[in-house]
This record gives C-alpha cells, sequence and structure tokens, in this order.
C-alpha cells in the first residue's frame, strides 16, 4: 500500500495559495482557520500565502497549481518537470482535478 502524498495538509496550503492570487480575504480567513486546525503554523501558512511550502513536494505541488489556475503552460511543464523528478509525476492530473474545481465561474 502506497501513501498518498495529496494530503488535506497540502491541499489547504494550495487553496491558501489560490486565495491570496485571488485577493479573496473572505475565504484566507476561513482557510486560516482550518489550516491552524490541521496544525500548520503561522510559518506555513504565510509561505503558502505567497505560493510556496517548506516540504519540496508540496512546494513544487503549489507551484503547479498556481500555473494550473493561471493557465501558464510553461509553468505547467516546468512544474511537471519537477513532480516527475521526485517521482510523484502521478500528481498532477490530480491537482489539476483539484484546481479545475477551485476555479471561480466566469460568467453568471
Amino acid at each position: 500500500m502506497t501513501k498518498d502524498l495529496i494530503t488535506p495538509v497540502m491541499l489547504i496550503q494550495i487553496e491558501l495559495a489560490i486565495a491570496s492570487t485571488r485577493g479573496d480575504r473572505d475565504s484566507l480567513d476561513l482557510l486560516e482557520i482550518d489550516a491552524k486546525r490541521m496544525a500548520l503554523t503561522a510559518a506555513e501558512i504565510d509561505a503558502a500565502k505567497r505560493g510556496a511550502s517548506f516540504d519540496a513536494i508540496t512546494n513544487i505541488a503549489i507551484k503547479f497549481a498556481l500555473a494550473d489556475y493561471a493557465d501558464d503552460a510553461a509553468e505547467i511543464t516546468a512544474a511537471k518537470k519537477k513532480l516527475a523528478a521526485f517521482g510523484v509525476a502521478a500528481l498532477a492530473p490530480r491537482l489539476h482535478a483539484f484546481v479545475q474545481g477551485l476555479k471561480l465561474p466566469t460568467s453568471i
């Protein structure tokens, strides 16, 4: 049995990064509360809001998610290469699906 590398902690960090990118203060406030409940430190929360993590794989996952959210093909490719270098290339499609669920509707 393999350990799932996509954890709730990784996902909350991705959500913090994307909410920060959007400037979504209401979501950030709620996400920070959830992150603290998951035992993330203030430094880890701040790093996530800046689009980073102290954990190497989570850091790449955040970079991938932000690139995917922004539809930045060059950065998506770069992040995929880094995921592959760490032996976790299979995370990319799962992260993509997660990010697509976070996208705000473009029309009402």
